[in-house]
């Protein structure tokens, strides 16, 4: 009886993490032409909307989490995102697109809040707790990123109008999207929190197990599909980029927003394996950042880390 509510359990969970990356999907697609219509330069729309849309599943997701009461989630969706991220997505990218190289300077932009954020968050979380106060502190330097960002936005980065000189007319279909969106984000992150939950207490493993393992794999999946689109269309320079920004936001907003709610605790799975692979996959690509490559073996090597990320976690079932 128990393996059939277990998987029951996987289905529904399977089915919420669905609901999650569409929802998101939505919401960016609606949000996109809203934020034309209303005048966003190009630069705000892929900074605000692009980076906060392909988040929003791991910001849902730890806030129902808090709400639940189950703050352990919080920090392994955090911390297994931006493995994923850096060893799945980056990896995958180098190692079926070949030499990446990267022409935009990464150190007037993305490198120094990457490699900021990253150090803040391995301090803040080396007691296994993060607080409200460390909270507040991660999401000013969240608050710095944006200002610092939007300070070095170039003046012609503006949104492209129509024919006739005139903004794109605000469509009722965005608005659809928008609320649709929403509204499968919050009733996916509420049944997902659920589902790992129940799952976890039937195992008997610690929930940042499976919030590690799947909550991280699933929301990252956003991630993934643009970069693997970005690949097709010749674009793997601006995929890696964004994952910069991605993790930064990760660390700083995923985690600030439910830390200001209540206290976020880290299990074992996270203090014990989690945080060493997060510090070991920044360094790695925050190096390749500084050479402004990533070659095909370095993308393979990359996937090997990330099997043996997954290999590890077994030990804790």
């Amino acid at each position: 009886m128990e393996y059939v509510q277990l998987l029951i359990w996987s289905v529904f969970l399977c089915l919420a993490l669905f609901s999650l990356i569409r929802g998101a999907d939505l919401f960016v697609a609606g949000a996109k032409q809203m934020g034309a219509s209303l005048g966003m330069s190009k630069f705000a729309i892929g900074v605000l909307i692009v980076g906060f849309g392909t988040s929003l599943p791991e910001l849902a997701s730890s806030i129902a989490a808090v709400l639940e009461g189950s703050t352990e989630i919080v920090l392994a969706n955090a911390v297994g995102s931006n493995i994923t991220n850096i060893l799945l997505v980056a990896g995958l990218l180098a190692a079926m697109g070949g030499r990446i190289v990267i022409k935009r300077d990464l150190i007037k932009t993305e490198l120094p809040i990457f490699f900021i954020a990253t150090v803040h968050f391995i301090f803040v979380i080396l007691d296994g707790v993060v607080d409200q106060l460390e909270g507040v502190l991660l999401l000013g330097t969240f608050a710095a990123y944006m200002w610092y960002l939007f300070s070095e936005a170039e003046e012609e980065d503006s949104v492209e109008l129509g024919g006739l000189g005139r903004r794109p007319r605000l469509k009722v279909q965005s608005l659809v999207f928008i609320l649709l969106g929403v509204a499968a984000v919050l009733v996916g992150a509420k049944f997902t929190v659920e589902m790992v939950v129940n799952i976890a207490t039937v195992m008997a493993v610690p929930i940042g197990l499976i919030s590690i393992a799947a909550i991280a794999l699933g929301t990252s999946l956003p991630e993934l599909f643009v970069s693997l689109q970005a690949l097709k269309t010749g674009e793997a320079e601006l995929a890696i980029g964004n994952i910069f920004g991605s993790n930064a936001f990760n660390i700083l907003m995923v985690v600030g927003v439910p830390a200001v709610m209540a206290p976020l605790v880290a299990d074992e799975v996270v203090m014990q394996l989690g945080v060493g692979i997060l510090l070991a996959a920044s360094a790695i690509f925050f190096v390749n950042g500084l050479a402004r490559q990533i070659m095909r073996w370095e993308g393979v090597m990359m996937l090997l880390f990330f099997a043996f990320f997954l290999i590890k976690l077994v030990d804790f079932i």
